[in-house]
């Protein structure tokens, strides 16, 4: 009587002990099994044929009801596991955007404001971030200040271009990062050749040169280097120096002496067709316009 409760609690034993055996575990091999809840925010997906542990740090954690397994993976931690490629999570403490690389998560970009999920439980992020910071692959935001434009380059953010025109740099709903780049700094960089900005004193066109803006155009009008909108500076010209150099032929503008003068050859000569009578000095008024850089979208 006493032998049989031994040899079944021998059997109980050895059943456990297959059980653990037979346990999914990380990396181990797998079919087309679904996998299962490790624990309340765990779980083991199969991703080709071998286990992946996903995270489910969301607020619904991890469910297995015996049929399907649900897995709340909106919240998750810089390297947690992830079963598909692209999904995308608000990080744990809500101050960043990631997303799921070679199944971990990785920083997509931090959150001006926060990241927070949407009623579709999809992460809402206004992207930012500051010289260094780790970034995805051909990404633009604004820095914190919203004065420079950021670009990833080998992994981490780096210095674009600066925004020192009135709107700065702002990231419009859908993900465009627009920089204002009316107006610029003398020898600062630029990536268009033939853009034209304001300078600061706003007395002075820039134009991109050769990767760098150089003043080309000095506006002495009373209106000075202006900014009409629709990505362009136009210069006051209505009076030049005498011996300026002039690109449009046939202009007609005044001199400092309020005298008239014409664009020719290159250079502004005194117009003889002018004749003014007694008293009456030079009023013409002539602009001169300029495209700027274009905004980029991330």
């Amino acid at each position: 009587m006493l032998a049989t409760p031994r040899v079944f609690g021998q059997k109980l034993i050895v059943f456990a002990l297959a059980l653990t055996a037979c346990r999914a575990k990380e990396g181990g091999n797998c079919g087309d099994t679904p996998g299962s809840c490790v624990d309340r925010t765990s779980h083991l997906v199969c991703v080709d044929k071998r286990y992946v542990l996903e995270t489910c740090a969301g607020p619904k954690g991890c469910n297995d009801d015996g049929k399907t397994v649900l897995c709340d993976d909106t919240k998750a931690a810089i390297g947690d596991g992830c079963a598909h490629d692209g999904a995308r999570a608000c990080s744990t403490d809500g101050t960043e955007e990631l997303r799921c690389r070679e199944h971990k998560f990785a920083v997509e970009w931090k959150c001006r404001g926060g990241c927070t999920l949407d009623a579709n439980d999809n992460p809402k992020c206004t992207p930012v971030g500051e010289v260094g910071d780790p970034c995805r692959p051909d990404s633009i935001v604004c820095d914190g200040a919203q004065t420079s434009q950021l670009a990833c380059s080998g992994g981490n953010l780096a210095l674009r271009r600066t925004c020192h025109g009135a709107m700065g740099c702002r990231t419009a709903p859908g993900g465009a990062v627009r920089c204002d780049r009316t107006v610029a700094l003398e020898g600062e960089p630029c990536t268009e050749e033939g853009a034209g900005a304001c300078d600061t004193s706003r007395k002075n066109v820039l134009v991109c040169a050769g990767g760098k803006f150089k003043t080309e155009q000095r506006c002495l009008g009373e209106l000075g280097c202006e900014l009409p909108g629709n990505y362009s500076v136009r210069c006051d010209k209505s009076i030049v120096m005498a011996s300026e150099a002039c690109d449009e032929e046939g202009a007609v503008t005044c001199t400092t002496e309020g005298q008239q003068v014409k664009c020719s050859g290159g250079q502004w000569v005194r117009d003889k067709t002018w004749k003014p009578k007694k008293g009456e000095t030079c009023t013409n008024r002539f602009r001169k316009s300029r495209d700027t850089e274009k905004f980029d979208a991330r």
